[in-house]
Protein backbone atom coordinates (compact mmCIF):
# COMPACT_ATOMS: atom_id res chain seq x y z
CA UNK A 1 0.00 0.00 0.00
CA UNK A 2 1.00 3.81 -0.97
CA UNK A 3 2.26 5.69 1.81
CA UNK A 4 -0.64 8.17 1.03
CA UNK A 5 -2.73 5.38 1.09
CA UNK A 6 -1.91 4.68 4.69
CA UNK A 7 -1.73 8.11 5.72
CA UNK A 8 -5.33 8.35 4.63
CA UNK A 9 -6.40 5.27 6.19
CA UNK A 10 -4.84 6.39 9.58
CA UNK A 11 -5.83 9.79 9.42
CA UNK A 12 -9.91 8.63 8.43
CA UNK A 13 -9.59 6.25 11.07
CA UNK A 14 -8.52 8.00 14.03
CA UNK A 15 -10.97 11.27 13.17
CA UNK A 16 -13.95 9.34 12.28
CA UNK A 17 -13.41 6.51 15.42
CA UNK A 18 -13.57 9.54 17.27
CA UNK A 19 -16.02 11.76 16.38
CA UNK A 20 -18.28 8.77 16.33
CA UNK A 21 -17.31 8.22 20.24
CA UNK A 22 -17.25 11.69 20.96
CA UNK A 23 -21.22 12.12 20.01
CA UNK A 24 -22.11 8.83 21.40
CA UNK A 25 -20.68 9.67 24.41
CA UNK A 26 -23.22 12.72 25.01
CA UNK A 27 -21.24 15.92 22.76
CA UNK A 28 -22.72 17.85 20.64
CA UNK A 29 -21.62 17.25 16.59
CA UNK A 30 -18.82 19.49 15.90
CA UNK A 31 -19.43 21.98 12.87
CA UNK A 32 -18.06 20.12 9.20
CA UNK A 33 -14.91 22.58 9.46
CA UNK A 34 -14.20 21.35 12.97
CA UNK A 35 -14.35 17.90 11.48
CA UNK A 36 -12.20 18.62 8.23
CA UNK A 37 -9.33 20.55 9.97
CA UNK A 38 -8.37 17.70 12.25
CA UNK A 39 -9.07 15.12 9.44
CA UNK A 40 -6.15 17.27 7.30
CA UNK A 41 -3.94 17.98 10.27
CA UNK A 42 -3.97 14.12 10.94
CA UNK A 43 -3.74 13.02 7.12
CA UNK A 44 -0.26 15.56 6.89
CA UNK A 45 1.43 14.19 10.14
CA UNK A 46 0.12 10.88 9.52
CA UNK A 47 1.85 11.22 5.68
CA UNK A 48 5.33 12.60 7.96
CA UNK A 49 4.80 8.91 9.67
CA UNK A 50 4.15 6.81 7.42
CA UNK A 51 6.75 4.28 6.28
CA UNK A 52 8.79 4.69 9.62
CA UNK A 53 9.00 1.81 12.24
CA UNK A 54 6.82 3.41 15.16
CA UNK A 55 7.36 1.05 18.32
CA UNK A 56 4.42 0.10 19.88
CA UNK A 57 4.94 3.04 22.89
CA UNK A 58 5.17 5.69 20.33
CA UNK A 59 2.17 4.63 18.65
CA UNK A 60 0.29 4.51 21.72
CA UNK A 61 1.60 8.17 22.82
CA UNK A 62 0.58 9.14 18.94
CA UNK A 63 -2.92 8.28 19.25
CA UNK A 64 -3.84 9.51 22.57
CA UNK A 65 -2.13 12.46 22.22
CA UNK A 66 -4.59 12.75 18.73
CA UNK A 67 -7.66 11.61 20.90
CA UNK A 68 -6.98 14.73 22.83
CA UNK A 69 -6.41 17.26 19.83
CA UNK A 70 -9.95 15.54 18.55
CA UNK A 71 -11.70 16.36 21.36
CA UNK A 72 -10.43 19.45 21.76
CA UNK A 73 -11.32 20.44 18.71
CA UNK A 74 -14.71 19.17 18.25
CA UNK A 75 -15.69 20.44 21.37
CA UNK A 76 -14.73 23.74 20.57
CA UNK A 77 -16.20 23.29 16.64
CA UNK A 78 -19.69 22.64 18.48
CA UNK A 79 -19.46 25.85 19.87
CA UNK A 80 -22.60 27.93 19.60
CA UNK A 81 -22.29 31.05 17.26
CA UNK A 82 -22.80 34.13 19.73
CA UNK A 83 -20.47 37.33 21.12
CA UNK A 84 -18.65 39.60 18.86
CA UNK A 85 -19.18 39.42 15.42
CA UNK A 86 -21.40 35.69 15.82
CA UNK A 87 -17.99 34.01 16.33
CA UNK A 88 -17.45 32.04 19.11
CA UNK A 89 -13.76 31.72 18.93
CA UNK A 90 -13.06 35.36 18.94
CA UNK A 91 -15.64 35.86 22.45
CA UNK A 92 -13.39 35.03 25.39
CA UNK A 93 -16.69 34.30 27.27
CA UNK A 94 -17.96 32.02 24.60
CA UNK A 95 -14.19 30.16 25.02
CA UNK A 96 -14.32 29.77 28.48
CA UNK A 97 -17.84 28.32 28.54
CA UNK A 98 -16.83 25.58 25.61
CA UNK A 99 -13.95 25.09 27.55
CA UNK A 100 -16.05 24.61 30.94
CA UNK A 101 -18.32 22.06 28.80
CA UNK A 102 -15.35 20.29 27.52
CA UNK A 103 -14.08 19.73 31.35
CA UNK A 104 -17.05 18.54 32.24
CA UNK A 105 -17.19 16.04 29.76
CA UNK A 106 -13.84 14.62 31.85
CA UNK A 107 -15.94 13.28 34.38
CA UNK A 108 -18.59 11.06 32.11
CA UNK A 109 -18.17 8.77 29.62
CA UNK A 110 -16.34 10.83 27.16
CA UNK A 111 -13.19 9.66 28.49
CA UNK A 112 -13.66 6.32 27.89
CA UNK A 113 -15.33 6.64 24.73
CA UNK A 114 -12.08 8.12 23.67
CA UNK A 115 -9.95 5.49 25.25
CA UNK A 116 -12.30 2.94 22.72
CA UNK A 117 -11.86 5.35 19.83
CA UNK A 118 -7.92 5.08 20.74
CA UNK A 119 -7.72 1.54 21.10
CA UNK A 120 -9.69 0.93 17.82
CA UNK A 121 -7.27 3.25 15.59
CA UNK A 122 -4.26 1.90 17.56
CA UNK A 123 -5.30 -1.69 16.26
CA UNK A 124 -6.38 -0.80 13.00
CA UNK A 125 -2.76 0.54 12.64
CA UNK A 126 -0.81 -1.68 13.92
CA UNK A 127 -2.99 -4.86 11.83
CA UNK A 128 -3.82 -2.64 8.66
CA UNK A 129 -0.62 -4.57 6.78
CA UNK A 130 -1.90 -8.16 8.03
CA UNK A 131 -5.80 -7.49 7.59
CA UNK A 132 -5.25 -5.65 3.65
CA UNK A 133 -3.04 -8.57 3.27
CA UNK A 134 -5.69 -11.36 3.83
CA UNK A 135 -8.18 -9.28 2.51
CA UNK A 136 -6.28 -9.62 -1.18
CA UNK A 137 -5.71 -13.28 -0.29
CA UNK A 138 -9.33 -13.53 -0.64
CA UNK A 139 -10.16 -11.68 -3.17
CA UNK A 140 -7.36 -13.56 -5.20
CA UNK A 141 -8.99 -17.15 -3.99
CA UNK A 142 -12.13 -15.36 -5.25
CA UNK A 143 -10.96 -14.55 -8.48
CA UNK A 144 -9.26 -17.80 -8.61
CA UNK A 145 -12.51 -20.12 -8.06
CA UNK A 146 -14.29 -17.76 -10.54
CA UNK A 147 -11.69 -18.52 -13.56
CA UNK A 148 -11.42 -21.90 -12.59
CA UNK A 149 -14.99 -22.38 -12.94
CA UNK A 150 -15.79 -20.74 -15.95
CA UNK A 151 -13.02 -22.93 -17.51
CA UNK A 152 -14.33 -26.12 -16.23
CA UNK A 153 -17.91 -25.20 -17.99
CA UNK A 154 -18.84 -27.50 -20.36
CA UNK A 155 -18.62 -26.14 -24.08
CA UNK A 156 -22.22 -25.90 -25.45
CA UNK A 157 -22.61 -28.64 -28.14
CA UNK A 158 -22.31 -27.74 -31.49
CA UNK A 159 -25.84 -27.74 -33.30
CA UNK A 160 -25.60 -29.57 -36.63
CA UNK A 161 -25.28 -27.59 -39.38
CA UNK A 162 -28.61 -27.62 -42.41
CA UNK A 163 -27.94 -30.05 -45.03
CA UNK A 164 -28.40 -28.44 -48.14
CA UNK A 165 -29.67 -30.21 -51.05
CA UNK A 166 -28.41 -29.01 -54.46
CA UNK A 167 -31.28 -28.24 -56.68
CA UNK A 168 -29.96 -31.03 -59.18
CA UNK A 169 -30.31 -33.61 -56.75
CA UNK A 170 -33.97 -32.40 -55.67
CA UNK A 171 -36.21 -34.45 -57.97
CA UNK A 172 -34.06 -37.78 -57.56
CA UNK A 173 -34.13 -37.06 -53.86
CA UNK A 174 -37.85 -36.82 -54.09
CA UNK A 175 -38.45 -39.79 -56.47
CA UNK A 176 -35.80 -41.90 -54.20
CA UNK A 177 -37.98 -41.23 -50.98
CA UNK A 178 -41.54 -41.59 -52.30
CA UNK A 179 -40.04 -45.51 -54.00
CA UNK A 180 -38.91 -46.21 -50.84
CA UNK A 181 -42.06 -45.75 -48.78
CA UNK A 182 -43.85 -49.16 -49.10
CA UNK A 183 -47.39 -48.88 -50.36
CA UNK A 184 -49.73 -51.62 -48.75
CA UNK A 185 -53.08 -50.33 -50.17
CA UNK A 186 -54.29 -49.49 -53.62
CA UNK A 187 -56.73 -46.61 -54.98
CA UNK A 188 -60.27 -47.78 -53.50
CA UNK A 189 -62.00 -49.68 -55.80
CA UNK A 190 -65.49 -48.40 -57.23
CA UNK A 191 -67.81 -50.84 -58.37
Amino acid sequence: MSRLGRAGGAAALSTLSALGMHMLAGGEAPSLLAVAAPLAAAFAIAAQLAGRPLGRWRLAVVVAASQVALHTTFSLGASEPTGLGGHAGHDAAALAGTLDGAAVHAHGAMPVAHAIAGAATYVGIRAADTVLGALAGIVALALDALVAALRLRPAAAPSPAPRIVPAAQGPRLVRAVALAVPSGRAPPVTA
